[in-house]
C-alpha cells in the first residue's frame, strides 16, 4: 500500500492523467478506481484525449468490490422480508426492537412499508460488509444490543426462508468476503477517492495486487489521510480560505442561484471547455439547465432520472384492477399506452366518463346501464362510457385469469410491441417468475412489489450538449479552471446527518459506517483541494441559497464558516444577510404574449329566458357559458351540488304534478306518500341499491323539503288552485332571434286566474321583485356595459328607480300572454322558507319593460358583443381565469365591444 501526494496546484484531473501517461506501459494491466460513474467517464475521456489509440486501465467505482453477481434480487429480497413479517404470529422475542406488534389494527399491505424499512438497513450495513447479526455482536455492549438482538433473530428467518427459495442475500455474502480481482490486474490505483465503504477498505486491505493512492494534495498533508487516503476527521476543524480569486455569493433561492452563476460565467467570459460547473442541490441543478439554455448553452443534468411512464400507467392498472370503476379508467386513460387496451379515442371517452360521473355521479358501468334511457341529450356519451368500461373490464377479468405474470407479459407486448421501453420490467418479470408459485399474492401486491423495486431508468446524455452539470463529488474531477458550486448550504455540504431511527449518526459511528463526522472530513478536503488547485491559475465561485425551491429556509455550509476568529464575523455578516426575492420590486404585469386569446365561437342563437340574467352580469361571462360553453366540472364529488339537488327535486314534483291524480290531491298526507315514494325511485333509477352515503343524507334533507312542500300543496289546492300545465315548453322570436324558456308550473284558480310558478332549491326563500331587479340610485356605479344603458331601467310601482338583472318570470309573462300572478315556488332548508312567494304588483308596464331589456340583450348577442366584463361577479364560474386579478387584465378579447 503506497501513497502518491500530487499536489493541488492543478485540478486533480490533469495531475491523475499525467501520472498515469508516466506507467503507460503498465495501464493495461491497472485497475483505476474513482468515486462516480460520472468521475470514470472524464477520466476516460481525459485520457482519449491525451493519448489517442492507447491501451487504457479499466476504470471502476468503489461498488465494482462489493459486486456479488449471484445474490437475490432486490425485489427477491424485499419479498422474503414480507413474507416474513406477515407470517409472524408471536412477537414475544421481539419486543425489544417492536414494542407494539406490527400489523395489529393496521390495513393490509401493512408489512409493505416495515419491509422496506428494515431491508434499508441492511442495505445500510452493506457499507461496512455486516449483517444484522454482525450489527448486532457490534453493538452488544450498548444499550441497543436487545434491539438490534431482535433484528438479527428476524434476519435468521429471512435468510432461510430464500435458501428455501435457493437464493443467497447479498449481505449474506458481502459478509462472507472472499472478493477476487480479476485476473490479469497487476495494480489497483485509487485515484482522488475520498469516501471509500468500509467494506471496499477491508478487501483492499487484504488484496495481494498492490495498491497505489494518488491523493490531491501535497505531500506536506500526510497528516491529514490514512493509508488508503481518506481524509481524517481533523479536516473538519480546519480553517478553509475562500476563494481568491472568485466570491462567495448568497442568494434568494435556486433559480435566483442559477441567474448569479450565469453572471459569473459571462462576466470572467469563461469558454465552456475551461468551466466546471456543479450543484449540490438537485432543484438548483434544473435552474442552472434552465438558465444557461436560455442563454444558449445546452446543459445536462445527469443526476436527473427521467420519469418512467410505464411504472406510472402500472400505478393506475392497478387502482382499475382493484376498483374497476369510472374514476380509476379516467386515470389510466390518461396514459398514451391504454389507448391500445380500448380501441383509441382516448380523449372522447375520457370526457364521456367525465361527463357521465359529473351530471349522474356515475361509478361503475351498472350505473352507467341505469342512466342510458334517461339521458336524452347525448345518449351516446354514454354508450361511450360504458363501452369504455366493458373494454377495460374485458382487458382486467383476462389479466386477472392469467396470473401476473402471464397477464403482465400479454400487457406490455399490446403496449410496447416493441419492447422499447420495457425491458427492464421484463427482466423483473423473468426475476421474480421463479418465486411466483412460492407465494400466494394478488395482483396488486405483485404491481407494488415491481414498482417499488423495478430498475431505474438511465438519463441519456444528449449529444449536443455543452456541459454537465455535476454533483459535488464529482466536481473534484472536473479539469476547468473556473469552477462553479451552487448548493453550498448545510445539509448539502455536507449532507444532513442521518434521520434513519434504526442507523442515527451514534450508531453508524460505533459500527463502522459513514457517519456526520467522516462526510464533513470528506467534504471540507475536497472544498480545500480544489480552491486550492485554482487559486493561480483559475476562478472559484461559490454559491448558497436563502432559502429553497419551496421555501424553506436554508443555513450556509458550516464549511464557508471554517474561519479563524479575525474572519468569522466578516462571514457571518455576509452569509446570514438579509437578501431581497428577486421579484419583490417587481409590479404584477401580464405581458400580451401571455393573456388568453378565446376563440369566437359561431353558433345558432337561441337564447334561454334565465340566461338573460348572465349578460346583465357580464357580457363575457356570458359569452363563456353560453357561447363557448365553458364549464367548470366537478367528477370528483360524491355528493349532490346545488345543480343535481335541484333537478332531483324537479324531478319529483314533475312527476307528481304529471300524475292526473296525485296532484289532485288536497290532503297532505296523500301528498307527502306519493312524493317520498318517487324520490325513493329516482334514487333507485339513478344508483341502484348502493346509494352513497353522502345523497342518503342529501336524501334526508330533500325528503323533510317534499313534507313541508305537501303542507303548502295541500293548503294551495284546499284554496282552489290546480296545476294546469307542468314543464311546459315555448319557443318565440324577438327581432329575429329564438328565446327558449320552459316553465314549471302553470296553474287555474277556480275563478279563472292564471297563476306561473317556478320552484326554487335555495336554502333560503328568495323575494321575487328583489331577484329580478334592484334599485338604482345617484350613487349606483353600473357595470361598465350597462353604462348609459336605458333599456335596463325600470320604476316599481311606488315610483322608485330600479335596474333589471334577471328577466325570467317576466319573460314567463311576455311569452304566456294572460298571466295574473307570477312567483316562485320556494324549496327551501326550512318549514317557513318553503312557500309560494307572489310578485305583488307585476303589471303590464313590467312586462313591455322587460320586453324591452331583453330586446337590448338580444340586439347585444347578435351582433356578437360580449366585451367589457365586469370586474366582479357574484357567482364567478372563471375565477381561476383571472389569476386573481380581473378578466379584464388577463384576457385579450379580439371580438366584439360595446
Amino acid at each position: 500500500m503506497e501513497c502518491e501526494f500530487l499536489g493541488w496546484d492543478r485540478p486533480f484531473l490533469g495531475l491523475a492523467v499525467e501520472w498515469l501517461l508516466e506507467r503507460r506501459d503498465a495501464m493495461p494491466a491497472m485497475l483505476v478506481v474513482v468515486p462516480t460513474a460520472q468521475a470514470g467517464r472524464r477520466l476516460r475521456e481525459a485520457l482519449a484525449e491525451s493519448t489517442g489509440a492507447l491501451l487504457a486501465p479499466k476504470v471502476v467505482t468503489p461498488g465494482h468490490f462489493l459486486d456479488t453477481g449471484e445474490a437475490a434480487s432486490d425485489a427477491i429480497e424485499l419479498l422474503a422480508w414480507i413474507e416474513t413479517l406477515e407470517s409472524t404470529r408471536d412477537w414475544e422475542p421481539y419486543t425489544a426492537a417492536f414494542p407494539v406488534p406490527p400489523g395489529e389494527g393496521e390495513a393490509a399491505g401493512w408489512a409493505m412499508g416495515l419491509a422496506k424499512s428494515l431491508a434499508g438497513v441492511r442495505m445500510s450495513l452493506q457499507e461496512n460488509a455486516l449483517t444484522l447479526g454482525d450489527a448486532a455482536r457490534w453493538l452488544s455492549k450498548t444499550v441497543e444490543a436487545e434491539r438490534w438482538q431482535a433484528l438479527s433473530g428476524l434476519e435468521g428467518r429471512v435468510e432461510r426462508r430464500l435458501a428455501a427459495w435457493g437464493y443467497k442475500s447479498r449481505s449474506r455474502l458481502l459478509a462472507q468476503g472472499g472478493f477476487q480481482v480479476a485476473p490479469g490486474v497487476q495494480r489497483i490505483v485509487l485515484a482522488g477517492v475520498a469516501d471509500l465503504p468500509g467494506a471496499v477498505r477491508n478487501v483492499l486491505g487484504q488484496s495481494t495486487v498492490p495498491v497505489t493512492v494518488l491523493i490531491g494534495a501535497p505531500a506536506g498533508e500526510e497528516a491529514g489521510f490514512d493509508a488508503l487516503g481518506q481524509p481524517v476527521e481533523a479536516w473538519h476543524s480546519r480553517v478553509i480560505e475562500w476563494p481568491e480569486p472568485g466570491d462567495v455569493v448568497l442568494a434568494a433561492d435556486p433559480r435566483s442561484q442559477a441567474a448569479e452563476a450565469l453572471q459569473r460565467v459571462a462576466r470572467a467570459g469563461t469558454p465552456s471547455d475551461s468551466l466546471a460547473l456543479g450543484s449540490a442541490d438537485e432543484a438548483t441543478a434544473g435552474e442552472l439547465v434552465r438558465a444557461f439554455g436560455r442563454a444558449g448553452w445546452k446543459l445536462h443534468d445527469p443526476s436527473h432520472v427521467p420519469s418512467a411512464p410505464l411504472l406510472a400507467w402500472l400505478g393506475a392498472w392497478r387502482q382499475f384492477v382493484a376498483q374497476p370503476g369510472a374514476a380509476a379508467a379516467i386515470d389510466l386513460l390518461g396514459f398514451p399506452e391504454s389507448g391500445v387496451l380500448v380501441g383509441g379515442r382516448r380523449a372522447q371517452r375520457v370526457a364521456a366518463l367525465s361527463t357521465a360521473r359529473d351530471q349522474w355521479l356515475a361509478r361503475g358501468r351498472e350505473d352507467l346501464q341505469r342512466i342510458a334511457p334517461l339521458e336524452r341529450r347525448q345518449p351516446e356519451g354514454v354508450e361511450l362510457a360504458e363501452a369504455t368500461l366493458a373494454a377495460l373490464e374485458k382487458r382486467r377479468t383476462t389479466f386477472l385469469g392469467e396470473g401476473f405474470h402471464a397477464g403482465m407479459r400479454r400487457l406490455l407486448s399490446m403496449i410496447d410491441p416493441e419492447g422499447e421501453r420495457s425491458t427492464g420490467i421484463l427482466g423483473w418479470l423473468d426475476t421474480t417468475s421463479g418465486v411466483a408459485g412460492e407465494v400466494r399474492r394478488d395482483p396488486g401486491f405483485w404491481i407494488d412489489l415491481l414498482r417499488g423495486t423495478a430498475p431505474e431508468p438511465v438519463a441519456g446524455a444528449p449529444d449536443d450538449r455543452v456541459l454537465d452539470v455535476q454533483g459535488w463529488l464529482e466536481l473534484f474531477h472536473e479539469p476547468g479552471r473556473h469552477l462553479v458550486v451552487c448548493g453550498m448550504n448545510e445539509g448539502l455540504v455536507p449532507s444532513r446527518a442521518s434521520t434513519d431511527a434504526w442507523l442515527p449518526e451514534g450508531t453508524r459511528k460505533l459500527l463502522g459506517l459513514s457517519h456526520d463526522g467522516t462526510r464533513a472530513a470528506r467534504d471540507a478536503y475536497l472544498l480545500t483541494a480544489m480552491t486550492a488547485a485554482r487559486r493561480h491559475d483559475g476562478r472559484v465561485d461559490l454559491l448558497l441559497a436563502k432559502a429553497g425551491a419551496g421555501g424553506d429556509v436554508l443555513l450556509p455550509s458550516r464549511l464557508l464558516l471554517a474561519a479563524g476568529e479575525e474572519d468569522l464575523p466578516a462571514r457571518v455578516g455576509l452569509l446570514f444577510r438579509e437578501v431581497e426575492p428577486p421579484d419583490s420590486s417587481l409590479a404584477w404585469t401580464l405581458d400580451d404574449a401571455w393573456k388568453w386569446r378565446p376563440r369566437m365561437v359561431g353558433k345558432e342563437l337561441r337564447i334561454g329566458v334565465t340566461s338573460f340574467a348572465d349578460y346583465l352580469a357580464c357580457p363575457f361571462r356570458f359569452y363563456l357559458k353560453h357561447v363557448a360553453g365553458m364549464s367548470a366540472p366537478d367528477p370528483e364529488r360524491v355528493e349532490w351540488n346545488a345543480r343535481d339537488f335541484g333537478n332531483v327535486a324537479h324531478v319529483v314534483v314533475e312527476r307528481w304534478a304529471l300524475d292526473a291524480e296525485a296532484r289532485d290531491y288536497s290532503k297532505t298526507e296523500a301528498i307527502e306518500a306519493w312524493v317520498h315514494q318517487e324520490l325513493d325511485r329516482v334514487l333507485a333509477e339513478r344508483f341502484g341499491a348502493k346509494v352513497p352515503l353522502a345523497v342518503r343524507i342529501q336524501r334526508e334533507s330533500m325528503r323533510q323539503r317534499l313534507s313541508w312542500f305537501s303542507k303548502v300543496q295541500a293548503a294551495e289546492r284546499a284554496s282552489g288552485w290546480r296545476i294546469a300545465e307542468v314543464e311546459k315548453k315555448f319557443e318565440i322570436e324577438i327581432d329575429g332571434v329564438t328565446l327558449v324558456g320552459r316553465v314549471d308550473r302553470i296553474e287555474r284558480h277556480d275563478d279563472g286566474r292564471r297563476r306561473v310558478l317556478d320552484y326554487k332549491t335555495t336554502a333560503a326563500a328568495a323575494v321575487v321583485e328583489s331577484a329580478h331587479r334592484t334599485a338604482v340610485n345617484a350613487a349606483t356605479r353600473l357595470p361598465v356595459h350597462l353604462e348609459n344603458v336605458a333599456e335596463v331601467l325600470c320604476t316599481s310601482p311606488d315610483g322608485k328607480a330600479k335596474r333589471w338583472k334577471n328577466l325570467q318570470l317576466a319573460l314567463y309573462s311576455v311569452a304566456l300572454g294572460d298571466v295574473d300572478e307570477l312567483g316562485y315556488f320556494a324549496l327551501g332548508a326550512t318549514e317557513g322558507d318553503v312557500k309560494i312567494s307572489l310578485w305583488d304588483g307585476f303589471c303590464p308596464a313590467d312586462r313591455e319593460s322587460a320586453a324591452g331589456c331583453a330586446r337590448w340583450v338580444i340586439g347585444k348577442v347578435r351582433d356578437r358583443v360580449f366585451w367589457p366584463p365586469a370586474d366582479k361577479a357574484t357567482y364567478d364560474d372563471y375565477e381561476v381565469l383571472a389569476l386573481g386579478r380581473t378578466l379584464g387584465e388577463t384576457v385579450a378579447w379580439e371580438g366584439g365591444a360595446a
